[in-house]
C-alpha cells in the first residue's frame, strides 16, 4: 500500500509527528513518501492509497503560509475517492484547537477528497511518549480505514521476523517469552501459546 505523508512544521513538533506516523507505516509494510507540504503537488496525491497531511496553526486561526500553494490548487483536479487523513500539533487550550487543519480539510471535502473522520491533534508541550503513542494509534487506526483491511497489526509480526534489523530481538523475546509460563484456568502453559503482536509492538 502507498502512502504519502505531507507536512508543514514551525516548531518541530508536527514535524515529530510526520516521522512517529512513517515509522509506524513503515513497520506494518507500507511504501511510505514524506515531503514538506510547500514542495508538493496537490495532484501527486492521486498516486497513493492513502495521505496524511500534518499542520501547524498559524497565528492561532490561521493556514500557516507554506501550506497556501496547496491550498489553492486543491480546485484543479477531480480528487474523488482520494483518502486523506489530517494532524498537527498546537496549542489545544485555545476555543479553536488546530484551526488550520479545519480550513484545508472543509476546502478538500468540497473537492471530492475522501477525509478521515478522526483527526489527531496534539498538544505541542505534550510528552515524547506521549506523542509517539497517538500517533502510532493514529497511524494504524486510519490505515484500517484507508485500505479496509483489519490485519495490519498481525502483518507486523512475520514483517519483523524477515528483517534484519529486527531478528536478534525478536529472537530474544521469543527466548524470554518461551521460558516464562503463565497460569490459565489452574494450569501452567508456556507463554509462547498465547504471543500476540500487540505484545511486541514496541520494538
Amino acid at each position: 500500500m502507498k502512502v504519502f505523508i505531507g507536512y508543514v512544521s514551525l516548531s518541530g513538533n508536527t514535524e515529530k509527528m510526520a516521522i512517529n506516523i512513517k515509522n509506524r507505516m513503515k513497520a506494518v509494510g507500507c511504501e511510505v513518501y514524506m515531503e514538506r507540504l510547500d514542495t508538493v503537488e496537490v495532484d501527486a496525491l492521486k498516486d497513493f492509497d492513502l495521505a496524511f497531511i500534518g499542520l501547524y496553526t498559524w497565528n492561532l486561526e490561521d493556514l500557516p503560509y507554506e501550506a497556501n500553494e496547496f491550498y489553492e490548487e486543491i480546485d484543479q483536479v477531480d480528487f474523488a475517492g482520494v483518502k486523506v487523513a489530517f494532524f498537527g500539533a498546537g496549542d489545544l487550550n485555545h476555543s479553536k484547537p488546530c484551526a488550520a487543519i479545519g480550513i484545508l480539510s472543509d476546502r478538500m471535502k468540497r473537492f471530492g477528497f475522501d477525509v478521515y473522520d478522526k483527526v489527531l491533534k496534539i498538544h505541542h508541550e505534550s510528552s515524547t511518549y506521549e506523542q509517539l503513542r497517538k500517533c502510532e494509534d493514529f497511524a494504524e487506526h486510519a490505515l484500517i480505514w484507508g485500505s479496509n483491511r483489519k490485519k495490519w497489526r498481525f502483518f507486523m509480526w512475520d514483517r519483523m521476523l524477515g528483517s534484519p534489523k529486527y531478528q536478534k530481538s525478536v529472537f530474544l523475546l521469543r527466548r524470554v517469552l518461551d521460558e516464562c509460563p503463565i497460569k490459565y484456568k489452574g494450569r501452567s502453559k508456556k507463554r509462547r501459546t498465547y504471543t500476540r503482536t500487540s505484545e511486541i509492538r514496541d520494538f
